[in-house]
């Protein structure tokens, strides 16, 4: 996997529901606003669009609302020699969601997400870290009798991705994620009381805590998700790992060192 790939653009006067299409029939999570010239505006995630309809959304089509209501203009371009590791400290200081590679003319011509990062971390790192050092724990979860709403409404008061749902023993049921709720976020208004199980993923892909790190980055890289839910031996979620997390690894020191090394190892014969 290359570290930059294709860009997914969008215009900013083009509509929410235009946007929505691309984003779900497409696979898309992420987009650069640009205008006619190719010049970045801005950036588009499946969060901010929940954002926008759960906030404002309700009483407009989603024809009517513009990619400029709901865009987030503060981004950050970089040239494309930018490398693995600079990208990784990047998107950790910045708190971004993309990186956006532009031309010496200031023009769009890639962009970088953090499963990119991920694909390199499951390639080069082995045996460095453990599922359990970068995970994050205790996660929010939901049951699966929970309303498709209360899911909704706490991924955009929380600012979530995913959320893992536990049967009534407390065991991994499912995950719904922001994609899923793109795929109905037009009966996300009607404030449904529809369970959150029918629309869950199940039998969500799954790792343990003494994991290796590259075994669970390699499985997000293949499977093009952006997290796995950490169980125990009881099946019950006690953490979870996500794509941001992987980014969070190439910026420690461990792995400059461990990259170092083997560098020096292999131009010495």
């Amino acid at each position: 996997m290359g570290l930059i790939r294709e860009p997914i653009t969008v215009r900013p006067h083009d509509s929410l529901l235009q946007t929505l299409k691309i984003m779900v029939m497409d696979y898309v999570p992420k987009a650069v606003v640009a205008d006619e010239r190719g010049i970045p505006l801005g950036t588009v995630t499946q969060k901010d669009i929940l954002k926008f309809i759960y906030y404002h959304g309700e009483k407009r089509s989603f024809s009517s609302i513009k990619v400029s209501e709901f865009m987030e203009k503060d981004f950050i371009a970089v040239n494309e020699g930018v490398d693995y590791l600079e990208a990784a400290h990047i998107f950790e200081s910045k708190k971004v969601p993309m990186l956006v590679i532009t031309s010496q003319e200031g023009k769009v011509i890639g962009m970088i997400i953090k499963s990119d990062l991920s694909g390199f971390y499951a390639s080069k790192i082995k045996g460095l870290h453990k599922v359990k050092d970068f995970m994050i724990k205790d996660p929010i979860c939901l049951n699966v009798k929970d309303s498709v709403y209360d899911s909704f409404r706490l991924m955009v008061e929380k600012g979530l991705g995913r959320i893992p749902l536990t049967n009534d023993d407390g065991k991994l049921e499912g995950i719904v994620t922001t994609t899923d709720m793109l795929f109905i976020s037009p009966f996300l208004k009607a404030k449904s009381d529809v369970k959150v199980e029918d629309i869950m993923n199940p039998d969500p892909f799954v790792v343990y805590e003494e994991e290796d790190l590259s075994s669970a980055a390699k499985l997000m890289a293949n499977r093009k998700i952006k997290s796995v839910p950490v169980i125990n031996d009881s099946g019950r979620p006690i953490g979870l790992i996500t794509t941001s997390d992987v980014v969070r690894a190439l910026t420690s020191d461990s792995v400059r060192e461990y990259l170092f090394e083997i560098k020096m190892y292999t131009t010495s014969f």
